[in-house]
């Protein structure tokens, strides 16, 4: 029996202007999230019909397309972000008007591009902001880069796993390259001499941090099983020495080694299997960083 082509994408997916405004319709207008000390100067705009016509044009005046399609090729999410406040070099009366594709096979591709609270309230003397790249939602994702497409993955789910071999761990390998793709980001991080200067520090240690905790006592874990095969272990191998070496810099960060991380997880999984293990819910008596001895 061949199963029938899924249409659920092509139902949902909106093609005209019209069928874009009533899939946001049938939604929850987005919430903006604003904490202490921060004072937005603008609300976010519903665009009206002759607003997102200005848009439209203005996309056309200035050739804004994605790679392989055209300026004309796009409609206008009528909800507009006000960005005035969220970045120091922004301008306060900018705007992030949302764009979605609609070259045949681009559908899926998602953009926005910068314009003044002045050019959509039609003022012909508005400031206009140096246009944008059209960038994609997805380029910004955290695992952007480990991606076989632009968009999103190829393979999701249990068919992601389809292209190891028999006698691999199903996973390993993307396993294997965000280890190694956040001890590149760490050492980068190193090589700037910042240290632990929070903007740039913060978010190589915290993947660093999630793939230590979670990918990492995966596999030796596997590895003390014998279930990771030759490949897979060599890889493995080779991620353990460039940590080794990177000893220095980890330290300097303030950041744990894969040894004795793989030390902790190997005892926890055995008492886990024993039947000994008893997860803790909470931290007790937690110290800062700032404030941890050599012994700690």
């Amino acid at each position: 029996m061949i199963p029938k082509k899924s249409t659920t994408l092509e139902k949902v997916r909106p093609r005209t202007q019209a069928e874009l405004d009533a899939y946001f319709a049938a939604r929850p207008r987005p919430v903006r999230n604003t904490f202490e000390g921060m004072y937005p100067l603008h609300e976010d705009l519903e665009l009206s019909d002759a607003q997102v016509q200005i848009v439209l044009d203005y996309l056309q005046e200035v050739n804004f397309h994605l790679p392989g399609a055209a300026a004309h090729e796009f409609l206008v999410v009528r909800w507009a972000r006000y960005s005035g406040f969220q970045f120091m070099q922004e301008p306060l009366g900018a705007y992030a008007v949302g764009l979605r594709c609609t070259h045949p096979g681009m559908e899926d591709q998602h953009t926005f591009i910068r314009m003044s609270r002045g050019q959509l309230m039609g003022d012909p003397e508005a400031i206009r902001l140096p246009v944008n790249e059209p960038v994609l939602a997805s380029d910004m994702m955290t695992l952007a880069r480990y991606r076989d497409t632009r968009t999103g993955p190829s393979r999701t789910g249990v068919d992601a796993y389809d292209a190891g071999s028999d006698d691999s761990v199903p996973g390993a390998d993307f396993d294997l390259k965000l280890l190694n793709g956040a001890l590149d980001d760490v050492l980068e991080q190193h090589l700037t001499g910042k240290g632990r200067e929070i903007n740039s520090w913060w978010n190589p240690a915290l993947h660093w941090g999630v793939a230590l905790a979670g990918r990492y006592p995966r596999l030796k874990y596997f590895e003390s099983k014998g279930r990771l095969d030759e490949k897979t272990l060599a890889t493995l191998r080779s991620f353990e020495a460039r940590a080794a070496r990177a000893e220095t810099a980890l330290q300097e960060l303030g950041l744990a080694s894969p040894a004795s991380v793989a030390a902790s997880a190997l005892k926890q999984a055995e008492k886990a299997e024993s039947g000994a293990f008893s997860r803790r819910h909470r931290i007790r008596d937690p110290q800062p960083l700032t404030e941890s001895g050599p012994d700690n």
